[in-house]
């Protein structure tokens, strides 16, 4: 054979060789991507792969610490060539990439004979590439998925925690009451209970701190020792009830790193006595002939430090007096402009105010503050509790 028809037969070769190259990308590109299982569709590619390369073996790294170098050894391993390849009579090929979240990934090949050309490097990139964007696409539906079982089973622990909250009202001579509350997220922490024991409407009305599924689980269990303590401790008033509350909830509070702003109160139609203690809870506000008053805090709030030495507040109420109680997520309302709604605009609308009823007032002050917010997003839980005094027998 002379020179020029060695070089003739070579570049003929050559072609040959680029052309299978170029038929098994478009092969490899028409491999589509139907499955979003990870392991599924990478044994997919890697199957189509590893024949278009005619190779012994083909493996994929996607961990760092395997991604460059150790590929190869663990491709030998599995084909039980490592002492071969050391004697030369196995060859091996590694291309490394980048996957869209900037990990590296690495595909190493290995042939028992026939060393790996430019063009077999070409392609085994290609086959890197596009095994690092299969592999980054189904962990991110993965992630998805979980995600979505995630808000599955928040939204159906919040419905189910919301239902602790009572769908009804007391019908009780001489109040009128409204209890609206509205989560910020799928689950809030924001509370009000009630019941009437012997004649006297007994409340609860608190604010557990954080948001989210921790708060509204400890924000049940709250609900259901107020509840509880309503019905062993109401006539001893407000601060014994408080005082079981406390003991029932505040090592779980403790150990979940969590507390409860609450006010507790009691209200008797045959006396017109209302009495309330106040642990921590603002804003509190009252309205009678003379004008409002801030009912401020007597203890700290449940869960921060055992409470003890407890006294109530206690006042005759009269036709037309108001007790209005709500949650921080009212006055911290912001506008577009970042401006709160804050305690002087509520103090101003208490204060002002001429309906007729709680839910009348109630109402009124939702719109108020769903103005105020425009367009910003409601940042915390909105709560709020309104008792109106009226004529009695």
């Amino acid at each position: 054979m002379t020179a020029d028809n060695a070089q003739i037969e070579s570049l003929v070769g050559a072609l040959v060789d680029a052309n299978d190259q170029l038929l098994a990308l478009y092969d490899l590109a028409s491999i589509t991507a139907d499955s979003l299982d990870e392991s599924e569709v990478v044994g997919r590619i890697l199957s189509r792969a590893q024949g278009l390369l005619r190779a012994d073996a083909l493996l994929l790294a996607t961990e760092p610490e395997h991604a460059i170098g150790n590929a190869v050894d663990v491709a030998k391993l599995r084909l039980g060539q490592a002492d071969r390849s050391e004697q030369g009579l196995s060859t091996s090929a590694v291309a490394t990439v980048s996957s869209p979240d900037g990990n590296p990934v690495a595909v190493s090949a290995l042939r028992h004979d026939n060393p790996f050309g430019t063009a077999d490097t070409k392609l085994l990139e290609a086959v890197a590439k596009m095994l690092a964007g299969a592999v980054h696409t189904a962990r991110l539906h993965e992630t998805a998925v979980a995600q979505a079982v995630i808000n599955r089973d928040h939204d159906t622990a919040s419905k189910l925690a919301q239902s602790a909250l009572p769908k009804w009202l007391p019908e009780l001579d001489g109040v009128d009451l409204f209890a609206r509350s509205e989560p910020a997220r799928s689950a809030g922490g924001d509370l009000y209970t009630f019941a009437v024991v012997d004649g006297i409407l007994h409340f609860s009305v608190g604010d557990v701190s954080g948001k989210g599924l921790p708060a509204a689980m400890m924000m049940t269990n709250v609900i259901s020792a107020s509840n509880a303590a309503f019905q062993r401790h109401g006539p001893e008033g407000p601060v014994a009830i408080l005082e079981a509350i406390d003991r029932w909830v505040y090592q779980s509070l403790s150990d979940a790193g969590l507390f409860v702003t609450i006010l507790v109160g009691s209200y008797n139609p045959a006396s017109n006595e209302l009495a309330v203690v106040n642990a921590g809870h603002s804003p509190v506000v009252f309205k009678d002939a003379t004008g409002i008053t801030t009912l401020g805090a007597c203890a700290p709030p449940v869960g921060v430090l055992p409470l003890d030495n407890l006294e109530a507040l206690s006042r005759i109420v009269a036709p037309g007096d108001r007790l209005v109680v709500a949650s921080d997520g009212l006055t911290e309302q912001q506008s577009p402009a970042g401006e709160m709604f804050g305690d002087d605009r509520l103090d101003k609308l208490i204060e002002t105010d001429t309906c007729s009823n709680a839910a009348e007032f109630g109402a009124l002050l939702f719109d108020r503050i769903e103005m105020f917010a425009d367009v910003a997003p409601q940042s915390d839980d909105r709560t709020l509790f309104i008792l109106e005094f009226g004529e009695t027998p």
